[in-house]
């Protein structure tokens, strides 16, 4: 044998060969609910024969499954294929201020069980983040779940973080805690991965219109206000985690002192904890950003100008990053937003007001389509795009191997 002559491969070590392997492939797949062995072999430049070991591949190793062949009068019919979801589970957490939403989901962010906890995070990230991983723990009970089925988790923090870390946390006992670590021990093994609730919230927004949310801002207000942005398609973070982060943004004409030090912030005038500081003062108490907006579906003039007003004040923080960002879509999200008028009326107002056409010209401000499983869904996808990048897809079919 020459020296330059390599030795036989593996078909799985053959199809690692070049930048177009099995992973990338399955990237494609999971774009579009069904394709045909030609349709893949148009989009991916291969050719049938790499197409059909890649597919062979991911086949065996369970991430994409063969359709049952519809019958047909004209020939046979092409075969299809689509992304398996059903080969793995994913762990969920939407935690914010005062409310969490929890869920196991398959590798496509479908929802299968899901729960809900009054947790405040006021009380600090151990407080919160073990009464998370108990109830995650206890709802894989609840369901029967086979935990060797999971792949991963998927979580979602009240604040910027960055690698796992809590950053310019403006709650107390937040900053600087691993949230990974937590879920070390009862789930070990598993990728945990982690970013801000308005984050999340925006890849869920994302994954249902990829096209239409291809450059978006996405507020988040529930009993505080977060904010993440997609531009060109991606989901922007930072240097810390804190792009978009303008619940902090301060106003002192407004002179409300916020939690993070400054003065007239939107998280501190526009958020459910402003409005329930306004009521308390009026001799009325509310907790939570529920109640609030039960209070608005109640009609309650009191709240409807409260919410109304709040959403003015976001607006003026929303058009500053319109001017940045140039989305084609606000869309807004989080408990307030669960009966969205007068909050997006609000909104609306200032942006439309206060701000130049050419500036505002051609944005539609919409409440999330996807309502309270917005937040899971993201929680999901960022899991999900982890563990099923090329290289890690990759990866584990030469280990199977």
């Amino acid at each position: 044998m020459p020296e330059n002559t390599e030795p036989p491969r593996s078909s799985a070590e053959r199809a690692q060969r070049g930048s177009f392997g099995p992973g990338a492939l399955l990237q494609m797949i999971r774009s579009a609910p069904v394709w045909t062995r030609a349709e893949l072999v148009r989009q991916s430049s291969l050719g049938r024969t790499a197409v059909a070991e890649r597919i062979d591949l991911l086949v065996d190793a369970g991430l994409v499954s063969i359709n049952p062949q519809s019958t047909s009068t004209g020939g046979r019919p092409a075969e299809t294929y689509s992304f398996h979801a059903d080969e793995g589970r994913l762990l969920v957490a939407d935690i914010g201020g005062r409310h969490t939403r929890l869920g196991i989901t398959d590798l496509a962010g479908r929802l299968i069980a899901s729960a809900e906890a009054d947790l405040d995070s006021d009380q600090g990230a151990a407080v919160v983040m073990t009464e998370v991983v108990e109830r995650l723990d206890r709802l894989t009970h609840d369901v029967g779940l086979d935990r060797t089925r999971l792949r991963g988790i998927g979580v979602g923090v009240p604040g910027p973080v960055d690698e796992g870390i809590m950053q310019r946390a403006y709650l107390p006992g937040w900053e600087g805690e691993s949230i990974p670590t937590y879920f070390a021990k009862p789930f070990p093994g598993l990728p945990v991965l982690v970013d801000k609730d308005a984050n999340i919230l925006a890849r869920g927004e994302q994954a249902r219109d990829p096209e239409g949310f291809r450059n978006t801002i996405v507020l988040k207000v529930g009993m505080g206000v977060s904010c993440g942005v997609i531009v060109d398609g991606r989901v922007l973070h930072g240097a810390q985690g804190a792009a978009a982060d303008i619940g902090h943004l301060p106003a002192p004409e407004r002179g409300v002192p916020c939690r993070c030090g400054m003065i007239g912030c939107p998280d501190a005038v526009a958020s459910g904890r402003a409005i329930e500081t306004a009521l308390r003062g009026s001799g009325r108490g509310v907790r939570t950003s529920r109640e609030i907006v039960d209070l608005v579906r109640a009609n309650d003039p009191e709240v409807l100008a409260l919410v109304r007003q709040a959403g003015r004040d976001l607006g003026s923080s929303l058009g500053v990053l319109c001017a940045v960002v140039n989305p084609s879509v606000i869309v807004v999200g989080g408990n307030l937003a669960e009966s969205p008028e007068p909050l997006l009326a609000g909104i609306r107002e200032t942006i439309y007001r206060d701000f130049p056409p050419s500036l505002t010209r051609g944005i539609t401000i919409v409440p999330s389509a996807i309502g309270s499983e917005a937040g899971l869904a993201g929680a999901a996808q960022l899991a999900a795009d982890e563990i099923l990048r090329p290289d890690n897809v990759d990866a584990l079919i030469v280990r199977r191997r």
